[in-house]
Order: structure tokens, then C-alpha cells, then sequence
């Protein structure tokens, strides 16, 4: 099951953050800190690297897509290889919706980006990943 979902551009500045467990012992000032130290670990690896890290209990999977990086933290008991997919899956979605995604598409509409995370993802769980279903409710949106 994946637990939260955080993309940050080169510089570290986090451009949305999506959360799928409640972490009541966590002050907001730890999430952060432990949100903070999560992508400084990401962002400090090569790209002979692989994708994947364990942290705290959790397996990251993380992708950069030009100036984004994709950050997926998951249980123990979920595939690596399926979050990839699902990162890729996540990227060409917001590529068809924002015809070619960029850190400014996602900066100025936030609310559909999140929209498209929503409808892909249900408390963790990926429940969509096909581009036309997801993107549908917001045609509709987008006409009236």
C-alpha cells in the first residue's frame, strides 16, 4: 500500500505532497523534517543508482522526470517495480492533461494535479491507471 506520494523539483522545494497513512505520533514539524531528509536522501543519488531506498520502514521509489522528481513511499509488502510503473503511469497522465508537464503546470494548477492523483490513487491503494478514465472527470469539468 502506498503511503504518501511527494513531488520536488531539482532544488528540493516541494510542489505537492499527498499523504495515505495517519501518523498521529508525528508533530507537523517531524513530517517535515522526515519529508525533508526523504528527498535530500533521493535527491542526493546518482543516476547510476537505482530507484529504490528503504527509510524508516518504508521502500521509496522515486523517478525524475526533467526538472521533477516522483518520491512514492510504500510498505513493505508493495512491488518496487509496480510503484515505478505507477510513477510512469502518473507522469503520462499529467503529460496528456498539461501537454507536457512542467513544474509551473503543477505550481498553477494544483487542484487538478491533485485531482489526477485522486482519481488514480484511493487511500493508497492505485485503482486507476488508465490515462482516458482518469482525465474524463476533468473534461467535464473543464467544459462547463
Amino acid at each position: 500500500m502506498i503511503k504518501f506520494l511527494i513531488l520536488v523539483n531539482k532544488q528540493g522545494q516541494t510542489r505537492l505532497a499527498r499523504y495515505y497513512e495517519d501518523r498521529r505520533d508525528l508533530t507537523a514539524s517531524e513530517r517535515t523534517a522526515q519529508e525533508a531528509d526523504i528527498v535530500r536522501k533521493c535527491l542526493m543519488r546518482g543516476e547510476q543508482q537505482c530507484s529504490f531506498l528503504e527509510y524508516k520502514g518504508y521502500k521509496i521509489a522515486y523517478r525524475r522526470y526533467a526538472s521533477l522528481f516522483f518520491i512514492v513511499g510504500s510498505d513493505a509488502d508493495e512491488n518496487e517495480l509496480a510503484t515505478l510503473e505507477f510513477i510512469h503511469a502518473l507522469v503520462e497522465t499529467l503529460d496528456r492533461y498539461f501537454e507536457n508537464v512542467c513544474e509551473l503546470d503543477i505550481m498553477s494548477q494544483l487542484d487538478k494535479a491533485h485531482f489526477i492523483v485522486d482519481e488514480m490513487l484511493v487511500n493508497g491503494c492505485i485503482m486507476e491507471t488508465n490515462k482516458n478514465l482518469v482525465l474524463e472527470p476533468l473534461a467535464v469539468i473543464d467544459k462547463s
